[in-house]
């Protein structure tokens, strides 16, 4: 651990420099008596390696706990991670796995950030907490590689859409995209529309599942359709959720929503899919646990096409066949994880979906 980076001098600048030797070095050194084993500098410099290299774990007592893995520390950071890790809570061992087929000699990378964050926070966080500016393709791409996290509409002209000028400038204006319109803002401008409406989200993230939290995300959904872009961070966030509360919910269960309920759970596990796709390709849990959720629309849309006489039995087997596809992969990935997260349990259920599904079909 000892040659793990601590960035002593840059966080020698920040606040938490001053709390950490009062809280923890002076709690250390003083109250606990550990002045004559250790000394401000060690402890600080432990400090360090815990900001810098440790990460998030949950554990069994449902609460958050920090660890350092000193081979996974190795691994560099990317937007575009091509590697994932699991946290065996029994042991807190971590597994680690490529997530997409990796050539010899090329880098492993994790993603230290929320991969579905704009450009804007993540490299935000990036400086705050692990000392360095981002410059990846991603980041450097005002589009994010054409997934459009960041991308607001513009409201002064029909046509274009607002991107800043610079990602890797922090305060680089952000312009329309049609030169005929010229309209322009600046990042802090930005940062403060993120902020203000990230805080209604965490309102909605608050609530208990229920009718009232569909109700509520789908009316923010209506109230921003024209101050964002439609796969932008935050709606695709409230998408993401939206896509797990329909069908699980009092007065939204499964067997509850009509087609077009149907097809908006489908349009949004499809959304973040694609998403995916892009930024966080390959076998993680977030593909997972959206590939399970999307079985079920597609297979109720199914049956309710063949009671109406719609579809004819054999275009029903042909049909089903993508929901059984959806929990094949789902299964693959997410029985991967510890069999006591809620991803292993939700793999371990695809499974046996799956098999039922599959027997249904042939039986039909």
């Amino acid at each position: 651990m000892e040659t793990m980076e601590t960035h002593t001098e840059e966080r020698k600048l920040r606040p938490t420099w001053e709390a950490d030797q009062v809280n923890i070095a002076g709690f250390l050194l003083d109250h606990c008596k550990l002045g004559s084993r250790f000394d401000k500098e060690l402890v600080q410099r432990v400090c360090g390696i815990l900001e810098v290299n440790s990460i998030e774990v949950p554990s069994r007592g449902g609460y958050s706990i920090r660890a350092v893995y000193p081979r996974l520390s190795i691994a560099a950071h990317s937007c575009v991670p091509n590697i994932v890790h699991t946290i065996i809570q029994n042991d807190y061992q971590v597994q680690v796995r490529a997530a997409v087929p990796i050539k010899s000699g090329n880098s492993l990378t994790l993603c230290y950030t929320y991969a579905l964050f704009p450009t804007i926070v993540r490299r935000e966080l990036l400086l705050e907490s692990k000392f360095f500016n981002c410059d990846c393709a991603r980041c450097a791409d005002p589009t994010e590689l054409g997934t459009h996290l960041s991308t607001l509409k513009c409201n002064k002209c029909d046509n274009g859409i607002i991107v800043s000028s610079n990602p890797l400038e922090n305060e680089a204006p952000w312009k329309c995209s049609d030169r005929s319109c010229g309209f322009q803002t600046s990042a802090d401008a930005m940062r403060k529309i993120l902020n203000v409406v990230q805080a209604e989200v965490e309102q909605l993230d608050a609530l208990e599942p229920g009718p009232q939290a569909i109700e509520q995300r789908e009316a923010t959904i209506m109230k921003y359709k024209t101050v964002f872009h439609p796969r932008h961070s935050i709606l695709l966030s409230i998408k993401h959720t939206l896509a797990q509360l329909y069908g699980r919910v009092d007065g939204y269960s499964i067997d509850e929503l009509p087609d077009v309920m149907l097809e908006r759970k489908a349009e949004f596990c499809r959304l973040v899919l694609k998403t995916l796709d892009v930024i966080s390709p390959g076998d993680t849990r977030m593909r997972g646990m959206m590939l399970y959720e999307l079985h079920a629309p597609l297979m109720f849309l199914s049956r309710n096409e063949f009671a109406a006489g719609i579809i004819t039995q054999e275009q029903l087997k042909e049909r089903l066949q993508d929901p059984i596809r959806c929990l094949a992969d789902a299964a693959r990935i997410l029985m991967r994880e510890d069999p006591q997260s809620p991803e292993g349990i939700t793999g371990l259920i695809a499974q046996q979906s799956m098999e039922q599904l599959k027997a249904s079909v042939e039986s039909l």
